[in-house]
């Protein structure tokens, strides 16, 4: 008898169903170490503990409880194989019929109904997973979708309104193809800056935006990253007490910015007075 053998039999074997001699034979093999019949026993193991959730529980009608232990009562063989008299036997009464065969069939197919229920709960959860995943994908990109509509809906305000002004920034000796632009909401006191052409300012490295004042005093405005096409955006209040900015500028520092400017200015810019 080969393992591919065995395997019909571990399921049995495991219950408690099989032949003497057969049951003999498998824990003799199972004995030797074989790791494929071991895995086999253990995976039956696992089946027949399942086997009670599978099955709906019934209950007798009280007729049958009341036959049986009258049954029971009046034959002492029956007695004895119950173990209610001395010597009885140690063998469990549904032996018999497990090693006469009678319940294989039914324990092979309880058993592959198992199986398959299993099967295909874990078939479902692997598909609840991967549902998941892709509705989280997808709301993460409405939340994208929403944010650049909003964005773009304050753009549109803004260039509409008759309170902003417009600042134009060049590009200096270190990015002549660089450009910039600020839209300066002066009703709500807001710079929405955008930035054009701009290299990447290189591994720990920002570019920082600067309000720098007729007496040429230099305030930050925040920092910005750029994409890959050079492009970066930020959105600013002025801060109270700061009515006429001079210039704006752009320059490169350590990442986090610095209170005052310390790297080479990229962007530079008048800006022109209200009279202008």
């Amino acid at each position: 008898m080969n393992c591919d053998q065995r395997k019909d039999l571990l399921m049995l074997y495991a219950a408690g169903a099989l032949d003497p001699g057969e049951s003999d034979a498998i824990g003799a093999h199972l004995a030797s170490g074989c790791p494929r019949c071991a895995g086999g026993l253990a995976e039956a193991e696992a089946v027949l503990g399942h086997l009670p959730f599978v099955l709906a529980p019934e209950r007798p009608p009280a007729s049958v409880r009341e036959e049986l232990l009258r049954r029971v009562a009046a034959s002492p063989r029956r007695r004895q194989a119950a173990g209610l008299e001395p010597g009885a036997s140690t063998e469990r009464p549904l032996a018999a019929p497990w090693r006469a065969g009678l319940w294989r069939p039914a324990l092979a197919a309880i058993a592959a109904a198992l199986l398959t229920a299993l099967g295909l709960s874990a078939s479902f959860e692997r598909s609840r997973q991967a549902l998941r995943v892709r509705l989280d994908a997808q709301d993460r990109e409405i939340a994208r979708l929403h944010e650049t509509v909003q964005s773009a809906g304050e753009t549109l305000r803004v260039l509409r309104s008759p309170a902003v002004r417009v600042v134009a920034l060049s590009g200096t000796k270190e990015q002549p193809q660089a450009a910039g632009r600020i839209f300066w909401d002066q009703s709500r006191r807001t710079w929405h800056f955008y930035a054009a052409a701009l290299r990447s300012p290189g591994a720990g490295r920002t570019y920082q935006l600067w309000f720098i004042t007729p007496a040429q005093e230099k305030i930050s405005a925040g920092t910005f990253d750029v994409d890959a096409s050079g492009e970066g955006s930020l959105e600013v209040p002025l801060p109270p007490g700061l009515d006429v900015v001079a210039l704006a500028a752009v320059s490169d520092e350590p990442a986090g910015g610095s209170p005052q400017p310390t790297g080479s200015i990229h962007l530079a810019g008048a800006v022109p007075g209200p009279s202008s």
